[in-house]
């Protein structure tokens, strides 16, 4: 057949919030031991299924795993103090998987909805100043404790293939159409700490 120089594509116009992660302190606490070793579990779960179906092994780093799971919590957050449905929101996680050369460490949480809810300024007033701090403290705060603990955060993998850790739907879990990973992929433990080990928790100096 003949090949093609062009490829579909959809232009969406919404709003949104765009988080980036510092560098340095991000890479700090992803060379901790304990990190290491829990993001490992995590990784092998998910790419044990992958390979059953014959699909390639994602090199998962651990930096993706906080990035992605604040995108979880701060979604639900916006949803709490803003009014938006969960479901208006969607994220889009800026942390590369396939390079080392090219550092992406940030998170897009955005809405492009046509309804009430969408598009009209509401997100992104509450990205002004002031207002986003509030957000993110009470999203990690509120993180620290899932009605379903201890056992959340203890679990050895939980939801489909085991492919998440201290993740589910009291907590971290959101609709399918906002996530980008189907929900898999997350651990609160990233963020605040295990009870046995509080210094794995990204966050743990905010807590």
């Amino acid at each position: 057949g003949k090949s093609i120089t062009w490829l579909p594509a959809v232009v969406v116009r919404g709003e949104g919030v765009f988080f980036e992660f510092n560098k340095k302190r991000l890479n700090e606490w992803a060379a901790k031991k304990g990190v290491i070793e829990r993001i490992k579990k995590l990784s092998d779960n998910y790419n044990q299924e992958r390979l059953k179906r014959g699909q390639k092994a994602r090199n998962i780093i651990p930096q993706f795993i906080p990035i992605h799971t604040f995108a979880h919590l701060v979604i639900n957050q916006f949803s709490y103090e803003c009014g938006y449905g969960s479901s208006a929101l969607r994220e889009r996680i800026y942390c590369n998987l396939e390079s080392q050369t090219d550092i992406m460490n940030g998170v897009l949480i955005y809405t492009a909805s046509g309804d009430s809810e969408g598009s009209l300024g509401g997100l992104v007033r509450q990205g002004k100043p002031g207002n986003l701090e509030t957000i993110v403290y009470n999203a990690i705060e509120n993180a620290r404790w899932c009605s379903s603990d201890p056992i959340c955060i203890d679990t050895k993998g939980q939801g489909p293939n085991s492919c998440n850790l201290a993740a589910c739907h009291n907590c971290a879990l959101l609709p399918e159409t906002c996530c980008e990973e189907s929900n898999m992929l997350l651990d609160r433990a990233m963020l605040i700490g295990t009870l046995d080990d509080p210094s794995i928790g990204y966050f743990n100096i905010v807590i």
